[in-house]
């Protein structure tokens, strides 16, 4: 549970803690260069728009916080907070880690779980009717001689691996899974479907770069599980998915 809770918030904890390292060094020097010289008129502008920006940056920071327990009804907002999450956030809790922490997996996962709360906020009491399972091929059996890229409709359920269940399970809410061999194919799935949502399965460093190359959709993650290493026979939580797809449905 301790560990569990940790991963949870550890993307936040960063973020918040690169903001108030930004803000300290700001105001460091903004400090000492007043108690040197004074301002310039052209250091005044320069402090002035510095300073705004930080007033920015913490007021976005406080708003997104706000929508993991809040449903934003303004789409504009959210849109421009989405952006600012992958885009910038990501990158401040990305280079702290990098400074005081080797190991990358924990604030992936931190970060994944923190957009999932987002997303189950943002689309609450609503009713989707295109939602999409966005699986790896590594889901699939490595004997099995069945294609299913793409759509999952040819697996003949021999109960090998766990893409029979997620057959069944898309079968009996009705909607769409699918299985992606690589980035590109899922982008143009996507693009494809255009679905209210995605509910994505994958490891780590697929999932983050996919939840960020897809920002503009809301993309639930659900890590996948690699008892025989990575990318080979994986498995997948498949409570996690029917809790996901209940959730929209």
């Amino acid at each position: 549970m301790k560990e569990h809770y940790l991963a949870v918030i550890k993307f936040p904890v960063f973020v918040a803690l690169a903001l108030i390292a930004i803000s300290a060094v700001f105001f460091g020097f903004a400090l000492v260069g007043y108690q040197r010289l004074g301002f310039s008129p052209v250091e005044k502008v320069v402090y002035l728009s510095i300073f705004l920006l930080i007033i920015a940056l913490v007021g976005t920071w406080i708003l997104i916080l706000t929508s993991t327990h809040i449903k934003l009804k303004c789409k504009s907002l959210s849109i421009y907070m989405k952006w600012m999450l992958f885009h910038i956030y990501f990158y401040f809790a990305k280079w702290l880690n990098a400074i005081f922490f080797k190991g990358k997996a924990g604030l992936m996962e931190s970060f994944l779980h923190f957009n999932n709360e987002i997303v189950l906020t943002a689309h609450q009491d609503d009713k989707h009717e295109k939602i999409l399972i966005l699986l790896p091929h590594c889901l699939q059996g490595s004997n099995c001689k069945i294609r299913i890229t793409a759509d999952i409709i040819n697996c003949e359920e021999c109960g090998s691996c766990d893409i029979a269940v997620i057959k069944g399970m898309a079968d009996k809410y009705q909607v769409h899974a699918a299985v992606a061999t690589g980035g590109s194919l899922a982008r143009k799935l996507i693009t494809d479907e255009k679905p209210d949502v995605i509910i994505a399965v994958a490891c780590h460093r697929d999932l983050v770069d996919g939840v960020r190359d897809a920002w503009q959709f809301p993309v639930y993650a659900v890590l996948n599980e690699h008892p025989k290493g990575p990318c080979f026979e994986t498995t997948v939580s498949i409570s996690t998915i029917e809790f996901a797809i209940k959730k929209f449905i």
